[in-house]
C-alpha cells in the first residue's frame, strides 16, 4: 500500500503496532473534570468525548474555576489553559491573579500545571513555579509551568514529613 507521499506502508507493521500498543494499556481508575466558564465550550468539549468513547472517564461541566474548590481527598492534578489575550479581551493581570488566590485558598495538595504564552501575566498568579518549561503552542512561544499547591506552607510541609 502506498501512502499519499509516495512512501512504502506496511500494513503487517501497522498492525503489529497497534496490537503491541494495545496489550500495553491498562485500567484508569481515575474521572478527568473539566471545566470552563462558556456553553458552548462545554458543548462542544462533551461532543468530543462522546465520539472518540471517553465519557466513562471524561465529564465536562459549566462551571466557574474562582468559585470552586478541591472537593476530593488525596492529591489532585489539574492543567489550564487560560486565555492569553490573543482573543479574549479581559484583564490579564487580574485574571491570573485570581487564578493564584483560587488555587492557594480552595485546592491544597494540588499538582495545578498551566500553559501560557503571556509571560507578563504569569508574573500575576502569585505563586513559586517548581517547573517551567519552554514550549511552543502554535508559532506562540509559552510556558508551560507546574505549581505545588500545598497545605499550610511548603516549610510546614517539610517539618511534617507525614504529609
Amino acid at each position: 500500500m502506498r501512502l499519499k507521499n509516495g512512501r512504502d506502508f506496511d500494513a503487517g507493521l501497522y498492525e503489529k503496532i497497534i496490537d503491541v500498543s494495545l496489550k500495553k494499556t491498562r485500567e484508569f481508575h481515575h474521572k478527568i473534570i473539566g471545566m470552563d466558564k462558556a456553553p458552548s465550550a462545554v458543548r462542544k468539549a462533551q461532543e468530543n468525548i462522546e465520539n472518540a468513547n471517553l465519557s466513562d472517564y471524561i465529564e465536562v461541566r459549566r462551571d466557574n474555576f474562582f468559585k470552586t474548590e478541591k472537593v476530593t481527598d488525596g492529591p489532585l492534578h489539574m492543567c489550564f489553559n487560560p486565555p492569553y489575550g490573543e482573543r479574549l479581551d479581559i484583564d490579564m493581570q487580574n485574571f491570573y491573579a485570581s487564578i493564584g488566590d483560587t488555587l492557594k485558598q480552595g485546592y491544597p495538595g494540588t499538582n495545578a500545571w498551566m500553559i501560557t504564552s503571556n509571560l507578563d501575566a504569569l508574573k500575576h498568579v502569585g505563586l513559586r513555579t517548581s517547573r517551567k518549561i519552554k514550549v511552543f503552542n502554535s508559532h506562540l512561544e509559552s510556558r508551560l509551568v507546574q505549581y505545588e499547591i500545598y497545605e499550610g506552607s511548603k516549610k510546614a510541609k517539610y517539618n511534617n514529613p507525614k504529609s
